[in-house]
């Protein structure tokens, strides 16, 4: 047995070494956020989402039907799946309509609103006045429900800027990375 041990101990010692393994791929950094309108939030978030087991189910109680339709499929290119919920599934997201000017709501064009059981999307009626501004802002809202926070317009161009003049009115090519970044 001792000899053995030492011709397989011989072996190893006159094999050839092995490269060394390549170093481990890092995951990519999440998207920054523009902590001055991202309520502190650092990061984009999975966490800080609407996505449940790789999909958004949703509930349509808004009369935006034009707009809804624009944001599923504005952000509908990538792996989480936006769907309609039906009977045998659960909503984690529902549109909802308002119409108010008043206090919080004051120049507020839409919001997302994270919170035990279904999240909501509001889309407020009295500053939604065109098309093309619904679309933009059920998008962005649809991207804050996909845990994307604000982004500072002034870096690269993108959906999820703070403020409606400075958006981008569909993902752009960044946005797709901060999308890849978070998701795959």
């Amino acid at each position: 047995m001792h000899c053995l041990f030492t011709f397989l101990a011989a072996v190893s010692v006159a094999s050839p070494a092995l490269p060394p393994a390549p170093p481990a791929a890092a995951a990519a950094p999440y998207a920054a956020c523009w902590t001055k309108y991202s309520d502190g939030q650092a990061t984009d978030s999975r966490g800080k989402s609407s996505v449940d087991n790789g999909e958004i189910t949703y509930d349509d109680s808004t009369s935006l039907d034009g707009a809804l339709s624009y944001a599923v499929r504005a952000w509908g290119f990538g792996k989480i799946k936006i769907r309609k919920d039906d009977s045998a599934s659960y909503a984690d997201l529902e549109f909802k309509d308002t119409n108010r000017t008043d206090g919080a709501w004051a120049g507020r064009y839409g919001h997302w609103e994270s919170g035990p059981g279904t999240d909501v999307i509001w889309l407020n009626h009295a500053y939604l006045l065109s098309a093309s501004t619904q679309q933009m802002i059920a998008a962005h809202e649809l991207g804050h429900a996909l845990g994307f926070c604000h982004k500072d317009y002034r870096t690269y161009a993108t959906l999820m800027a703070p403020h409606t003049g400075d958006m981008a009115s569909a993902p752009t090519a960044q946005d797709t990375k901060n999308y890849t970044a978070l998701w795959g």
